[in-house]
């Protein structure tokens, strides 16, 4: 038997000392989604032509990979091995990489310009195996979810992440101000019952319109569908409201990109390399690759998928905002034309467009609900989410006293003498737990804050807690800070603010800070002063 591996294929063979050390398989799926996307007429989406747009594959701390990039550091070296993409020239630079921390699949500035990034095979992997380890469910429970179809993963996945993240980079293009604002979702309804049972019945109805065989039958669905959604968002704030079309716009649309990719590749001939991907079996019928997604918006929609670990946080809240608006746009593509378009207006939703092309009668709209609540398990639905949103305030109550009750204490960074001032805070919104109107922790990644010339940073990912009442942040720290308040000395507790520049403890580092510290054994408290 002889066995392929392209990981780590060298250029030497070809008279290069340049090694490509990522996922070399990404490299082709670039090449091969530029083949659709890269021209003007585009046929996943009109009036866009991604054949400007650089790609950056990164490894953390081992390898930048940038394609098709017009502004080049001078360390960057090109690569001209048997790995090629048709989305333009390969340089590559080893060591400190532009992104050091995993899973990252974006798009952002690289060099100044708009780049779409992607993150390893393996850093996505080890992401997702640090997710599974911090499960606090039993080793032999989680081990008996490590399918071979969980660990392998998906060329087709592949393919569409490409097409996703390029498309957020036209997105900014376009409407650089349009979509969700992440604050907003430290108010979002996460745990309330009626936006939970309307968000899974949304999920049922955009899925049998989908799926419908006749235009009829869509815009059938379509109907219960936008009578549950109204009836849903009758007592909603405006700000959430706000933030589902702004996330559906940003995120939902890039996720309908993927399902247009897969619908425009039927038929293909591929890049013979691609067939070294494990289950990769070419592009004669993709149908079952565009059902995978619609059961994924049903099971986003109903709450029913694990993002994060984290059942009553915003992580599955943010993530349903990708398929209804990925389903939402496909269903357009049903009902009527010219929608890509409009939808790039600032004022423009997704919603508001449905709504225009299903065009129903208040009648029809107040049958469509009466007939989706009264469906065979809508009390069960009901039941399983008043469960839920009993567990999610016991979880949040035992994640704040995990910060109030740290064995090593908290920071405590109180601007309350500061009056207004703008803080700034660089988070996940993945990792976003709403505790009430004024309190929000942060998980899932270290949490940096701006806080007028102070910025303050965690070293590693620890929940912090920001209470915008009291004009605090807290961040329990990771060891005795007794040794980190030596060199504090004789200023510890005076009353006279100062300048410190930085300050070091375990956990937490501030920077560019003017105020007093204060010990009193579990709390170390900075008081930032003007």
């Amino acid at each position: 038997m002889i066995t392929l591996c392209l990981a780590g294929m060298t250029a030497s063979i070809l008279g290069s000392d340049v090694q490509l050390k990522v996922d070399p398989l990404m490299v082709v799926s670039t090449g091969e989604v530029w083949d659709v996307i890269a021209k003007a007429d585009n046929p996943v989406w009109p009036g866009w032509n991604a054949a400007d747009t650089p790609i950056l594959i990164y490894l953390p701390g081992v390898q930048d990979v940038l394609i098709n990039h017009p502004r080049l550091p001078a360390d960057f070296t090109a690569y001209d091995g048997p790995v090629k993409s048709q989305a333009g020239p390969i340089f590559v630079r080893d060591g400190k990489t532009i992104i050091d921390f995993d899973g990252q699949n974006t798009s952002r500035d690289v060099f100044g310009v708009q780049t779409l990034v992607i993150a390893d095979t393996l850093s996505s992997r080890k992401q997702d195996v640090s997710y599974l380890l911090s499960d606090p469910r039993p080793a032999d429970e989680k081990a008996r979810e490590l399918t071979y179809d969980r660990l392998r993963p998906n060329p087709y996945d592949h393919l569409a992440l490409v097409a996703h993240e390029a498309f957020h980079v036209f997105q900014h293009r376009k409407a650089p101000n349009k979509g969700g604002n992440e604050m907003a979702l430290a108010k979002y309804p996460v745990l309330s019952v009626a936006n939970n049972v309307g968000f899974a019945l949304e999920g049922e109805a955009l899925a049998a319109a989908l799926r419908a065989k006749t235009k009829d039958e869509a815009r059938n669905a379509a109907v219960r569908w936008l009578a549950i959604r109204k009836d849903r968002r009758r007592e909603m704030p405006a700000e959430a409201i706000d933030y589902e079309d702004g996330t559906e716009f940003n995120e939902g649309l890039a996720k309908y990109v993927e399902y247009r990719l897969l619908q425009v590749l039927e038929g293909r001939t591929p890049n013979p390399q691609l067939y070294l991907a494990q289950g990769f079996r070419g592009f004669p019928d993709l149908s079952a690759e565009r059902e995978r997604l619609i059961d994924q918006a049903v099971a986003n929609l109903r709450g029913e998928v694990n993002v994060n670990n984290d059942p009553y946080g915003a992580a599955p809240a943010r993530m349903r905002m990708y398929y209804s608006g990925m389903a939402i746009a496909a269903l357009l593509d049903r009902l009527t034309t010219g929608w890509h378009e409009q939808i790039l207006q600032p004022s423009t939703t997704l919603t508001g467009l449905a709504e225009s092309a299903i065009n129903a009668s208040e009648n029809d709209l107040t049958a469509a609900l009466a007939q989706a609540k009264s469906g065979t398990g809508y009390e069960e639905l009901v039941r399983r989410k008043e469960q839920l949103a009993q567990e999610g305030q016991g979880f949040v109550s035992r994640i704040l006293e995990e910060i109030e009750k740290n064995p090593h204490g908290v920071l405590v960074v109180d601007y309350s003498a500061l009056g207004n001032p703008r803080v700034g805070l660089s988070f996940t919104p993945f990792g976003i737990l709403a505790v009430d109107d004024s309190r929000t922790i942060y998980r899932m990644l270290p949490l940096t804050a701006q806080i007028g010339s102070a910025r303050i940073s965690q070293s590693e990912s620890r929940p912090a807690l920001e209470d915008k009442k009291s004009k605090q942040l807290v961040f329990p720290l990771t060891a005795d800070p007794t040794s980190a308040m030596a060199s504090i000395g004789e200023a510890l507790g005076t009353a006279e603010a100062r300048k410190w520049d930085p300050l070091e403890f375990p956990g937490v580092k501030l920077e560019g800070v003017r105020g007093t510290i204060c010990w009193d054994g579990p709390r170390l408290v900075v008081q930032l002063s003007r």
